[in-house]
């Protein structure tokens, strides 16, 4: 009988072990797949950053609509200055500025431009170039991303073809003026619901614990306070 108790023993020593390695092995899997996903939702959550910035930049206000936002990309062009040269201690202590000596240069009267004092004679060229070449957006906002798609822009990773929610709003600044501000999102649940639910519910908590208003997800931007956009990842 004693020896019995013992095998039996035995055997639930070896079991509650085996458990508990499992635990902690689940725990670690379900870290690091979460660490996988995240990286993948944040990097497009940037990159929805980076387009919304630059929507602003041309047509003053961010939207809340991913076709507008996608199309920009796709069929928009960013202007790009081309700077060389520039003016002289002595030219700027004469008063010349670089609006004044620009619009000399543009009327193209290279009298007019040699008697300003503009002219480089090394160059046999005006002495400054300012000039813009307009590029499509998507190849000045995301260079050196040979497989970046702007059709998935509005899709979130691992979310089986679930698009992130987009909003813009107005807010007004404590010194009383009003801001346009935008913000994207997704869920945990969206991007991590199909691994361990307990695991799952237990992040989501953790967030929810937080002091403040937290959102249990990744986030980028904010219609309820002017974050200069940032990510609640940052």
């Amino acid at each position: 009988m004693k020896v019995v108790m013992r095998v039996l023993l035995a055997l639930a020593i070896v079991l509650l072990a085996y458990i508990c390695w499992q635990s902690i092995k689940g725990t670690e899997d379900f870290n690091a797949e979460v660490a996988r996903r995240d990286k993948a939702v944040i990097q497009r959550l940037v990159d929805i950053r980076t387009a919304q910035v630059a929507l602003r930049g041309q047509t003053g206000s961010y939207t809340a609509s991913f076709d507008t936002l996608t199309q920009f990309v796709k069929d928009g062009k960013i202007a790009t200055l081309i700077k060389e040269g520039d003016l002289t201690e002595e030219q700027l202590e004469a008063g010349m500025t670089e609006e004044k000596a620009m619009e000399i240069i543009r009327k193209g009267n290279e009298a007019a431009i040699k008697a300003a004092g503009l002219w480089d004679e090394t160059k046999n060229a005006p002495q400054l170039v300012r000039d813009s070449i307009f590029s499509p957006t998507v190849q000045v906002l995301y260079p050196n991303r040979a497989r970046f798609s702007v059709d998935s822009l509005r899709y979130v990773p691992f979310g089986n073809g679930t698009e992130f929610e987009m909003g813009v709003d107005s807010l007004i600044t404590a010194s009383g003026y009003p801001i346009q501000v935008f913000e994207a999102k997704t869920h945990y649940r969206t991007y991590l619901g199909d691994l361990d639910k307990k695991l799952l519910e237990q992040k989501i908590q953790e967030v929810l614990d937080r002091p403040g208003d937290k959102y249990p997800g990744m986030q980028v931007g904010s219609l309820e306070v002017a974050n200069n956009n940032s990510g609640n990842w940052e």
